[in-house]
């Protein structure tokens, strides 16, 4: 006869029922959780978000579309990573999915998916990340790309029931990336949260954040945070958000009516005023843009003397350009010897120098020198006199129809410089020609003279450089 097994039935009961019980409890426990992304937040990597934070996080819960316009380090990146982590935790597996984009590489490993590892490693979360993907059990369920790596295709299959889109540096994705990323959300439960500085008004962030867009708008200002409100927050929290000095330091500088001041301070959308030459956009995201150097470099040179002026070198190789060398307090014959420098290196072909006033001095030692070097004049003809009153404004225009245009690149840790071209304006003459505004005009508003700006521009100036002889008049001592 064939022996039939004994089953410790007891015991199979209980471990079945250990089985049902635990699932049972990792189900409370999800609901728990999505329901509450604060409570997650508080409870699997263990940090507190401050006020805004957790109102982004609910909005985020209950909202299809959330657009934070917000200031400068005011915990954007944290908000966002925190959110991408607690949607993935908190649904079954193969349930959801997270995709997030920025304008640059940069910014989607350095900032966003830095603080995505760093949580997912402090909370203990399932599966393997790396810098831009997410992957639990084999599965992808994250990663975080730039508009460039898209290809449609591959976007197309993107799709979960529980999507979440998250487009970090929101203004600087481009009107296209956009409608990609909203035809991601197209089930009833996901989600797309938009959140970066405010400072296009013109782009498809802003649109995003007036009234009617469908979005729940959440505005951040410096003044919101808990520096200025006196909100509780862990002392390493406070450390890493904007303070009290920085934005007095900033209302100095930049004064409170400024674009600048207006999107990075207050966390709204600076308009383009009649009389700015530059937007605070076209600035943010040449300083963003990775552009190839290319061709012979040239020199854009800007002659100051004493005083708190600087003589500034900028070296441009095609859109590619970088402040090289800026000193105050310094004779011609010191700044020759700078320029002479920045010739030596290899494949530099030309200095485009301000000959107006002391920079005359400096050309005439750079010809002595056999350099190649030539004299620009802002006060001379334009080659266009119906449109221009100087060639100073020509030269000014031209380099904003490259900027608007996308066709330069700056300097990102280079913030005067970025001050100096968000700072400058212009105005139209009674016959209709454009005219920039002097270096006299802006001190009396307060502003400093754009010395790095104009080496900037002189260095993509397009104009007539034929050698011309200086003239030139003797002082006469008494």
């Amino acid at each position: 006869m064939k022996d039939i097994p004994v089953y410790d039935s007891g015991a199979h009961l209980m471990a079945a029922t250990d089985l049902e019980l635990y699932a049972l409890a990792e189900a409370i426990r999800k609901e728990r959780y999505r329901q509450d992304p604060v409570a997650w937040m508080k409870d699997r990597p263990g940090e507190v978000p401050w006020s805004k934070q957790a109102e982004i996080a609910y909005s985020v819960r209950d909202n299809r579309q959330t657009a934070v316009p917000a200031c400068h380090d005011s915990g954007k990146s944290w908000a966002a990573a925190a959110i991408a982590l607690w949607w993935i935790d908190v649904h079954q597996p193969g349930e959801a999915f997270v995709v997030t984009t920025a304008p640059t590489a940069h910014q989607v490993k350095a900032i966003l998916w830095r603080e995505m590892n760093r949580m997912h490693a402090k909370a203990g979360l399932s599966g393997q990340m790396n810098k831009t993907d997410w992957s639990i059990d084999g599965q992808l369920v994250a990663f975080g790309r730039k508009p460039s790596d898209y290809d449609p295709a591959v976007l197309q299959g993107s799709h979960a029931n529980k999507m979440l889109v998250i487009l970090d540096e929101a203004c600087g994705i481009s009107r296209s990336i956009w409608t990609q990323a909203e035809t991601l959300i197209t089930s009833e439960g996901s989600r797309l949260l938009a959140i970066g500085n405010p400072d296009d008004a013109s782009g498809p962030f802003a649109k995003a954040c007036r009234p009617g867009s469908g979005y729940n708008v959440i505005k951040i200002s410096a003044f919101d945070t808990p520096n200025f409100t006196g909100e509780v927050v862990a002392p390493a929290v406070g450390a890493q958000l904007l303070g009290k000095t920085w934005v007095e330091e900033r209302r100095q500088r930049w004064g409170e009516g400024s674009g600048l001041y207006t999107a990075k301070v207050l966390g709204e959308f600076p308009d383009l005023s009649d009389d700015s030459l530059l937007s605070v956009s076209w600035v943010e995201r040449a300083r963003e843009r990775s552009l190839a150097e290319e061709g012979e470099g040239i020199l854009g040179v800007d002659v100051a003397r004493f005083g708190s002026a600087e003589t500034v070198i900028a070296l441009r190789r095609g859109g590619v350009v970088r402040v090289i060398y800026a000193h105050s307090g310094q004779d011609t014959m010191q700044t020759a010897g700078a320029v002479a420098q920045a010739l030596n290196k290899p494949r530099i072909g030309m200095a485009k120098i301000d000959d107006v006033g002391v920079g005359g001095g400096v050309l005439d030692r750079l010809r002595q020198l056999g350099l190649p070097a030539v004299g620009l004049n802002g006060g001379r003809r334009p080659r266009d006199r119906q449109r221009f009153v100087n060639a100073r404004a020509e030269w000014y225009w031209h380099f904003r129809e490259l900027l608007e245009h996308g066709e330069v690149d700056i300097d990102p840790d280079d913030e005067v410089l970025a001050e100096q071209l968000c700072s400058i304006k212009y105005k139209t003459d009674a016959f209709g020609r454009i005219q920039i505004e002097s270096k006299d005009d802006m001190r009396r508003r307060g502003m400093a003279s754009p010395d790095r700006a104009d080496a900037v521009v002189l260095a993509f100036a397009d104009g007539d450089f034929r050698q011309r002889p200086r003239i030139t008049t003797a002082r006469i001592s008494r």
